[in-house]
């Protein structure tokens, strides 16, 4: 434990502001972009700031972010003249990804036994809307032991290491069973970054483990008393806490609708292939003060010191940082695109099983960096507005050898109750069979949450 919070903080030092930037840059989403650089053009008179021209005759492919799973199959354009048409729609939803998809993703690239992902995948099932684990674990362990051939005390066994690992993934407190985890978790997690504030961590950590009910009495007194700490200690401590996130899970919520407005535009060319286009029109534009940089050319060799001179240099690293940030987003959407060609012709069905690490190792760069990009942006195409992240989905194995991803699954799902009789709704358990019998073995939880997500009520609900 030592060598490895060794390691950590020397990477940390190894981060410098403009490094720090950089990575700031790369995972904000395109309005907190426009934000970011009306700000710089205020406080650097070098940089010249143009927002984002909205009335290009390419029309508005801004749109409303509306979280769902669909089919789209029939949506898919069959002509250039669609395609056209679409080009010009004013609203358009966005499809971001589910937590229990988002973990999924995770945990497909997780280098564990399968078996040992089987018993992480099906407590990410278990999980509510804000990310907790509401059911014991002894619960759970009686539910299923007899289909794995386990003891009750196995199966715990296994329960609880998986979700030890659970607890590890993004978000941070995911998987937590009561509020006192989810922010213990969160504090154990800033613990391993953020050395230079060890002693507050730790202290937040303890008060966040038994001490919730002083701190929403501010009982500031007693605290003092029973850590021996000061006053002031004990308030930035709790400053930590509420800092943290209640409801981890939150900010996947399938329900909320936002405004969002698309990097890359993806469109079928002319041999029939998907191509992405960066969506320019719709990107705030930062470029030199052509004047100022006359002035510091002409005075270059007599004041390279000055303050101005190191606002130009500040501009232009801004500047060449955003254009990084361009090139990135493009060759990820490209990447990402070019593996899921079938599902752009053919919808959710077609969507293959792909995970962070495959991006990566495409273009030559690091896991962590995907999924920043991934993070906050969007894909427009005939069908819709889609969050990258959306276009990861978890493997799932075939009893014909084969595999299929988690978003195919899900369509199958939809498949099988769309196709029921209206009188006779099909249970879970019989969708699980069913999806048994075509090679695919998905747990009865999960299908459940699966159906959840596509917005269909139980069988019981549906029965007309």
């Amino acid at each position: 434990m030592k060598i490895a919070l060794k390691t950590q903080f020397s990477q940390h030092l190894a981060l410098t502001p403009q490094l720090q930037r950089s990575i700031e840059l790369l995972q904000i989403s395109s309005a907190e972009l426009e934000e970011e650089l009306a700000k710089a053009a205020e406080e650097n008179p070098l940089l010249e700031y143009a927002p984002p021209d909205q009335h290009k005759e390419d029309g508005d492919l801004s749109g409303k972010a509306e979280v769902m799973q669909a089919n789209w199959t029939s949506s898919t354009p069959t002509s250039r003249d669609d395609d056209e048409d679409w080009d010009t729609r004013h609203e358009q939803q966005a499809q971001t990804t589910s937590l229990l998809n988002y973990l999924e993703e995770q945990i497909q690239s997780l280098r564990l036994d399968p078996a040992k992902k089987g018993f992480i995948f099906y407590l990410a099932g278990c999980l509510d809307d804000r990310g907790y684990l509401l059911e014991s674990l002894d619960d759970l362990a009686i539910e299923i032991h007899q289909s794995l051939q386990l003891t009750p005390a196995a199966a715990l066994l296994q329960l609880q290491e998986g979700l030890t690992q659970l607890q590890q993934l993004d978000p941070a407190g995911v998987g937590a069973r009561s509020l006192s985890e989810c922010l213990s978790l969160q504090i154990q997690r800033r613990m391993t970054t953020d050395l230079e504030h060890k002693n507050c961590l730790e202290l937040a950590f303890l008060l966040a483990q038994n001490h919730l009910t002083k701190i929403a009495q501010k009982d500031w007194g007693k605290l003092r008393q029973l850590f021996k700490q000061s006053e002031s200690a004990i308030l930035e401590a709790v400053a930590i806490i509420k800092s943290l996130q209640h409801n981890p899970g939150l900010r996947f919520d399938t329900n909320v609708e936002q405004w969002v407005t698309p990097d890359v535009v993806v469109k079928l060319n002319t041999k029939g292939k998907w191509v992405v286009h960066s969506n320019q029109a719709f990107k705030p534009r930062l470029t030199l003060n052509q004047e100022y940089s006359r002035i510091l050319k002409e005075n270059n060799s007599k004041k390279s010191n000055s303050a101005l001179h190191q606002k130009m240099l500040e501009a232009r690293w801004l500047i060449k940082n955003i254009e990084q940030r361009e090139e990135t987003i493009l060759k990820v959407a490209q990447a990402i695109v070019e593996r899921q060609q079938n599902f752009f012709h053919q919808g959710n069905i077609a969507m293959k099983p792909m995970v962070l690490r495959e991006i990566a190792s495409a273009i030559g760069m690091h896991e962590s960096t995907i999924s920043r990009v991934t993070n906050n942006k969007y894909l427009a195409c005939p069908a819709g507005i889609f969050e990258f992240k959306y276009f990861f989905s978890a493997q799932l194995s075939s009893d014909k050898g084969g595999s299929v991803s988690a978003t195919a699954v899900q369509s199958l799902i939809k498949q099988i109750i769309t196709a029921e009789a209206p009188k006779k709704p099909i249970s879970d358990n019989q969708i699980t069979n069913l999806l048994a019998s075509q090679g695919f073995t998905v747990a009865r939880r999960t299908v459940a949450k699966y159906r959840e997500q596509l917005r269909i009520p139980p069988a019981h609900l549906r029965k007309n």
